[in-house]
């Protein structure tokens, strides 16, 4: 990897775990405000797909700060971190796909698209994407442009940077 393309790298990926871990707090955060402004509550489903939302967030803090941290050499921390994140992969699972029940729950009950039936659908959305890009195929394709180009060249996604790291750990686990 060249100098500039390194320095590149390396100045990208170190907003992105700083936004993410902001995204932890920030988004539920927000969606609470959004919803008590529209006068209506934050209701348990929501608080699930928060819940969902920001574990997932966290998760890809962690993945980005890995990142960043392999570009200056440093991985001591990843030998802790990637079988903490293997043994969360199906709970974290399981937790996103959870909110879809509490979802369609919250829709039956209210009766009708309140402001915290949207929220919740949303993150719950979000939050199974965010499983998606993490553990299984990178779907972020927007933020740069030379995956955004791979994409539109007909390359098809990649397969997420976790996921290529937990294939690596479960290899050494069987060995």
């Amino acid at each position: 990897m060249t100098t500039i393309r390194r320095e590149k790298l390396l100045k990208r990926l170190s907003s992105y775990w700083q936004l993410e871990a902001l995204n932890i707090i920030f988004v539920p955060a927000f969606t609470a405000i959004l919803v008590i402004q529209a006068d209506d509550n934050v209701s348990w489903p929501l608080g699930l797909s928060m819940v969902a939302c920001s574990s997932l967030l966290i998760v890809g803090a962690i993945i980005w700060r890995l990142k960043f941290d392999e570009l200056h050499k440093k991985v001591e921390f990843e030998s802790f971190i990637i079988p903490w994140l293997d043994r969360a992969k199906f709970p974290s699972l399981w937790l996103c796909l959870a909110t879809i029940p509490a979802a369609l729950y919250e829709l039956m009950h209210d009766g009708r698209w309140s402001p915290s039936v949207i929220a919740t659908m949303v993150l719950a959305a979000l939050s199974i994407l965010e499983w998606i890009n993490y553990y299984a195929i990178q779907l972020q394709h927007f933020d740069h442009i030379d995956d955004f180009q791979r994409l539109i060249k007909g390359k098809g996604f990649r397969e997420a940077p976790l996921a290529k790291a937990l294939r690596r750990f479960t290899a050494q686990q069987l060995k």
